[in-house]
């Protein structure tokens, strides 16, 4: 029976791949801010659900989150690490306040890292206790392609690609493997703030036509999105495989995103900002 970690599992690709875990047999530690929004989790499934509360970016908080698994695991190992925890931060760039970039960051990938750090032992970080543990980190295809107005996600997501690679190869020494997940467009709640209405001080800038045009196309993305499931079972997949691929690249519109990553880039921002009625 095989011990697994997850955060973000409140909602989204996080609930749904917890559930879709339990439901197989496996043992399931998922972390959330609130008590509150798992606590269904943990009557349904009984001992096989183990809640964990913290917030990504109070380090004293996962730390002790940390010492409950590792308590709970006694002297097993952990068979995977599953950092799918994130936040959306969008707006023009140039509207937009360093601490919000930092906001997202602080999420998106330092909490990913203090995590990581702390569990690497029990997930076969150690040459006297070899485990060949993994580390699925959920980035998304804005990991290699930027759009306007969602600079500072994009950005952490860049950022989780190049020290995703970093760290699969570092690891190899332990026998651990690093996955990353590229989903396009998915149906899940982190999308429902992004440009809010509490943003008012972008409907008085000169983007205010543009955004309005982006938040409606990034609606009508979430509507056409995919599934959290289909998530849910590369994830499966990846855990019971030996030779997983590094990367996986899941969207609807797989031939956009290959063209977007063949021409030139002046093209592409034209193509983009024509659309966006940027120019």
């Amino acid at each position: 029976m095989k011990n697994i970690l997850i955060t973000g599992v409140s909602s989204g690709i996080g609930r749904v791949t917890c559930e879709n875990l339990l439901e197989k047999g496996f043992i399931v530690f998922g972390s959330a801010r609130k008590i509150s929004s798992i606590k269904d989790l943990a009557r349904k499934y009984g001992s096989n659900f183990i809640p964990l509360i913290f917030d990504i970016t109070d380090k004293k908080a996962v730390m002790i989150a940390v010492k409950k698994v590792k308590n709970r695991l006694k002297n097993k190992n952990l068979d995977c690490l599953i950092n799918n925890a994130g936040i959306v931060v969008g707006g023009p760039s140039i509207l937009l306040q360093t601490e919000e970039f930092r906001k997202q960051f602080e999420v998106n990938f330092f909490g990913i890292i203090t995590l990581t750090n702390a569990l690497i032992k029990i997930l076969g970080g150690d040459l006297k206790n070899p485990h060949k543990g993994k580390i699925i980190n959920i980035s998304s295809v804005s990991g290699k392609r930027a759009l306007p107005f969602l600079a500072p996600y994009a950005a952490s997501k860049f950022a989780l690609e190049g020290y995703s690679d970093s760290l699969r190869r570092e690891l190899m020494m332990y026998g651990i493997d690093v996955i990353l997940i590229q989903p396009g467009p998915v149906k899940t709640p982190i999308w429902n703030k992004i440009l809010s209405k509490k943003n008012n001080y972008f409907k008085i800038s000169d983007y205010k036509n543009k955004l309005q045009i982006f938040r409606k196309i990034s609606i009508d993305n979430k509507k056409s999105g995919l599934d959290s499931k289909v998530i849910s079972n590369c994830i499966y997949k990846i855990i019971q495989s030996k030779k997983p691929k590094t990367r996986y690249l899941i969207t609807r519109s797989y031939i956009n995103y290959f063209l977007s990553r063949i021409i030139p880039d002046r093209i592409l921002d034209r193509i983009i900002g024509k659309k966006l009625d940027l120019f």
